[in-house]
């Protein structure tokens, strides 16, 4: 047996030796032939294979290559060339400027396609772009990069940003986009380490997403993660630290103040009886609770990955760890990655492959997106600092918690003392896929994606007592747990062929088949000991036991199909189709028809005008088509029956079980089907260095999901009941410029800018009433969706001054009952005599009417600068913290021109401890401009490098949200939410940071 280990040894080593022989060493340089600088980036790949690499940043590079290959360089916007390698062991190659600029290839349904054969609107944007931000998630750093893709970012440790693609287009149905990670369809992106993608394409209308089908009426943003390439082991090593601060503190009245203020407000409301606040109490204390909650938060982050290859196999390996003390106290966020991308080619027809990633998270907040797990109200904690007295005292004398007995606020120090949650996530993500070219013609794919998401958290909640309306005698344990998993199988085959040396088609085929299954397990029990190693449902009372488990399985299977068609690179034509089947949905509307059509017209091309223009490239494209939404419960269309309601029926009274249905449903709800038309213009100019595109787009929703009020004809019933029964539209323009140039001296620059204008719109609603939503606790709500208005429009009083003396109030018929000098006038506007619902008005939404970015850098020598800002106009938030009042609150500092009897405002009113009223007070601009990154960084020089043993030594310091200008008055105007019907209400909310960090970026 050793005999023949060591022959089949000696075997291998022959052979090995064998194939190595038969390869030679190349180097180069390839170079701008305008300038002769160093390219880098440039992709250099042996002809006919896989097998490749990439120059470096003096555009060098350094590749094994078998006898008799020819090379191939090639970068986007420069020519590419093919050299046969001979017997040359340095070859040197000078690119010009491609005067097709638009020859990029871009990530879409099912494929790639040249950035100039799409007639669908399709954004990208590359890994090395993504990594200039240090975030947690690619969505974060997408803000400012794309024109139609709007990313409402948050503070919270964990927490994913609110994405928005071309308006919402939803009530009720989930408004996030599609997001596909390498073929594998999933809900959460935050799993994945930023460093290991290769580029980020979001698709926007309908021609680029009807593929999708019911999955992508609200977008489809497409991740590419990473592969290995040929060539001996790359290492890299990229990692940041720094801190974090609040970006805005609210400037609070200090315990004179408060005291002034409250005396008078008690004062109105009783004139003889004795003050609540005198001089000595409001000398007891003079607490800044916001500085007491919050902290200098810290975040760090390290990347590893290592890649190689030979021409039968590619390997790529990274892990990352992501960790951050967010700037509330006591909310961390730490998060795990392992990825590991294989390929393997078999034959020069069929190659193999797969793309595994595992990602464990653990968090102290509730960053999740799963509703089943347990959720905590530390975010609570920042309205709890705004509201509470300063003159309490964080501790009393004796070590206990200060409260005042005055007012119904927590004390925010204790609140989050008393918080005890912990959530821990574990989620497998992965594809399988086969790769099979035949007759050189017909490329079969097979790729099999598989999703694994565990979840498990824990709220605590112990035996305390800091006042009357602050305590819990009774210790609980809240426990969720959640498991999903998904399969998604897709089977295609692509024919592509040039007839003519014109014509060139490609038809696509396809089959779709997944499954997702989840399960919900939730408990509760009480007297559970406070030390954590106890935190457990056996230790509790089993007397005092609460569970639920619920679950659901929902499949679908889709048949897609697309053909695309080029003539001669002018004249360009596109078809989709997609027949998607939803167990979400009766049996009688499970199937959908989802189709879409696009055209382009490359004007450059045309010899009438190639040459003659200042274009270098022009290109006109026009599409349509429909997609839908089926995010909605899967038992939405199901009766519930209700047991126990058991009655004696006939003379011997026997007892009969009782059932009843106790919901109403409709039996013909269906998807949501979004209808969209694109016609956009995109452009090069200036040997290329300046691109741009414009865009229109008008898009419907129909058979948007609404509750519906239930008829009258069923009698005195309250509720309502979830049909298709309402219109949205969403209709803007996009716009997009980009310069790009070098200079003989090595100094590279770009600028670059985009905007957004988009009218959002509920165009009808069949036979429903309107939505009122945004409650904020005290029994004032804030929006009303209803036609002819923005989703969630704020929905409010009109204020018109303040009444100045009694007479004025006694003269004044439409005036809110006990109203008193010093209180706001409300505008009458029927003219009825009367202030009530009638009189409310519409005063715009937190959707924008424009939003824009500003992108920019340069390169000189050894250093490197980028910055990225940001804007938003147009939209509205409504301050809900300085709204919920019930008495005896701290007021905002800017309250001290109120109204007196000695201060005639018409624009402060009174103090007060009545509840307030929605009004036009209380909304305020949501307008701002932010600075969102300033990067600067330097690269070692490669001859201090070389004797480190290192390829690459990049430092580099990073300001992110340093500077934002906003109107405002509260933490931030970014306010990220899931339900479109109640967005842009600052309560509860955790603000946005600033961070300030240093990074470092080192390759082996």
């Amino acid at each position: 047996m050793r005999k023949l280990s060591y022959l089949l040894t000696i075997l291998w080593l022959c052979l090995y030796g064998s194939v190595y022989a038969q390869n030679q060493q190349i180097t180069g340089r390839v170079v701008s032939k305008s300038d002769k600088q160093g390219l880098p980036g440039v992709s250099v790949l042996v002809k006919g294979t896989t097998t490749g690499t990439a120059t470096d940043v003096e555009g060098n590079y350094q590749l094994n290559v078998p006898s008799g290959s020819v090379l191939q360089f090639s970068m986007i916007g420069m020519t590419s060339q093919e050299v046969p390698v001979g017997n040359q062991t340095t070859i040197n190659v000078e690119l010009g400027d491609d005067a097709r600029a638009l020859e990029e290839v871009v990530v879409v349904g099912y494929g790639t396609q040249r950035k100039i054969d799409v007639t669908g609107s399709v954004a990208q944007i590359k890994g090395e772009e993504l990594v200039r931000q240090p975030v947690l998630s690619a969505t974060q750093a997408l803000q400012s990069k794309m024109a139609g893709v709007q990313i409402i970012n948050s503070g919270a440790p964990g927490q994913a940003p609110t994405v928005r693609i071309r308006g919402t287009g939803t009530l009720l149905g989930g408004a996030d986009p599609l997001y596909v990670v390498d073929g594998i369809i999933t809900e959460d992106i935050r799993n994945i380490n930023t460093s290991d993608i290769t580029s980020v394409d979001v698709l926007k209308d309908a021609s680029a997403t009807a593929i999708y089908g019911v999955r992508a009426a609200n977008g489809v943003v497409l991740i590419t993660t990473k592969r290995g390439k040929t060539g001996a082991p790359s290492v890299s090593y990229d990692a940041y630290f720094g801190i974090r601060t609040p970006a805005y503190r609210v400037r609070m009245a200090d315990s004179q103040l408060f005291a002034e203020y409250n005396n008078e407000a008690f004062r109105y409301d009783n004139p003889t009886g004795a003050l609540p606040f005198d001089a000595a109490s409001a000398n007891t204390a003079n607490t800044d609770w916001f500085k007491e909650i919050t902290r200098t938060g810290f975040q760090q982050n390290h990347s590893l990955s290592v890649s190689g290859g030979t021409e039968k196999t590619t390997y790529l390996f990274s892990a990352g760890y992501f960790t951050e003390k967010g700037i509330l106290k006591g909310t961390d966020y730490n998060r795990l990655t392992l990825r590991l991308n294989n390929e393997y080619i078999l034959s020069p027809v069929l190659k193999l492959g797969h793309n595994l990633s595992l990602a464990n998270d653990n968090s102290n907040l509730s960053s999740t997106t799963d509703p089943a797990l347990p959720s905590t109200t530390a975010y609570s904690a920042f309205t709890n600092a705004y509201k509470q007295a300063p003159l309490v005292p964080v501790r009393n004398a004796d070590g206990s918690y200060g409260y005042t007995a005055r007012n119904n606020v927590a004390n925010p120090v204790a609140q989050l003392d008393y918080t005890n949650y912990n959530a821990k996530g574990l989620r497998l993500q992965g594809s399988f896929y086969g790769n099979l070219t035949v007759l050189k013609k017909i490329i079969l794919l097979s790729n099999f994606g598989i999703e694994s998401n565990t979840n498990r958290a824990y709220n605590y909640n112990p035996v305390y007592q800091v006042s009357a309306n602050q305590r819990n005698l009774t210790s609980e344990l809240s426990v969720g747990r959640s498991f999903s998993s998904r399969w998604l199988w897709t089977n295609t085959a692509e024919y592509s062929n040039t007839f003519a040396e014109k014509h060139t088609l490609k038809v696509l085929a396809g089959y779709v088949a997944e499954r997702f299954q989840n399960n919900i397990l939730q408990a509760t029990r009480q007297d559970v000991p406070p030390q954590s190693n106890y935190f457990y449902l056996n230790t509790g009372n089993a007397s005092t036991a609460t569970n639920s488990e619920s679950g659901s399985i929902q499949t679908r299977q889709s048949y897609i199909g697309r053909v695309n068609y080029n003539y001669s690179d002018r004249y360009l034509f596109t078809a989709t189709a997609r027949y998607d089947g939803s167990s979400k949905f009766p049996a009688n509307n499970r199937w959908g028809f989802f189709p879409s059509l696009g055209a382009g017209w490359v004007l450059s091309e045309e010899p009438f005008l190639r040459g003659k223009t200042p274009f270098d490239q022009l290109k006109a494209r026009v599409s349509w088509g429909k997609t839908g939404n089926d995010r909605i419960d899967p038992s939405a269309f199901l009766y519930t029956i209700a047991s126990g309601l058991d009655y004696a029926f006939g003379p011997n009274q026997t007892l009969q079980q009782g059932r009843t249905i106790t919901n109403l449903i409709d039996p013909n709800l269906h998807w949501e089907v979004t209808t969209g038309t694109d016609i956009g213009l995109e452009f090069a100019l200036a040997k290329n260095r300046l691109t741009g595109e414009f865009t229109y787009y008008n898009k419907r929703t129909s058979d948007a999901l609404f509750t519906r009020p239930i008829d009258a004809i069923f009698g005195d019933v309250d509720g309502a009941y979830l049909t298709n029964a309402a219109s949205v539209r969403n209709q803007g323009f996009e716009f997009a410029l980009n310069w790009r140039n070098s200079s003989k001296s090595g100094f590279q620059y770009n600028v670059g800018a985009n905007a957004t204008i988009n009218r959002n719109r509920l165009e009808d609603v069949q036979g429903g009433l309107p939505i009122n939503e945004g409650g904020i606790g005290n029994g004032q709500y804030t929006t009303r969706t209803a036609v002819g208005q923005p989703v969630g429009s704020f929905w409010v009083w009109q204020t018109n001054g303040i009444f100045q003396t009694q007479e004025e109030v006694n003269s004044t018929q439409a005036k809110i009952q006990g109203s008193k000098p010093g209180d706001f006038r409300y505008v009458d506007q029927n003219g009825d005599g009367v202030i009530d619902d009638n009189d409310r008005v519409f005063v715009g939404s937190y959707q924008p009417k424009l939003y824009f970015g500003i992108n920019g850098g340069f390169t000189v020598h050894n250093f490197d600068f980028s910055t990225d800002w940001y804007a938003n106009f147009g939209n509205k938030v409504y301050n809900g913290k300085k709204a919920q009042r019930f008495g005896n609150e701290n007021i905002e500092a800017s309250r001290a021109d109120r109204w007196t009897t000695t201060n005639p405002s018409n624009t402060e009113p009174r103090a007060s401890n009545a509840v307030p009223i929605s009004s036009t007070y209380y909304v305020e601009s949501g307008s701002f401009f932010r600075v969102n990154n300033i990067t600067l960084g330097y690269t070692l020089p490669k001859s201090a490098v070389s004797s480190l043993k290192v390829s690459r030594v990049r430092f580099y310091v990073t300001a992110q949200n340093a500077l934002t200008i906003k109107a405002f008055s509260g933490y931030t105007p970014e306010l990220p939410g899931s339900n479109p019907l109640n967005a842009g209400i600052e309560l509860s909310t955790y603000p946005v940071a600033s961070s300030y960090l240093a990074g470092l970026n080192i390759g082996f």
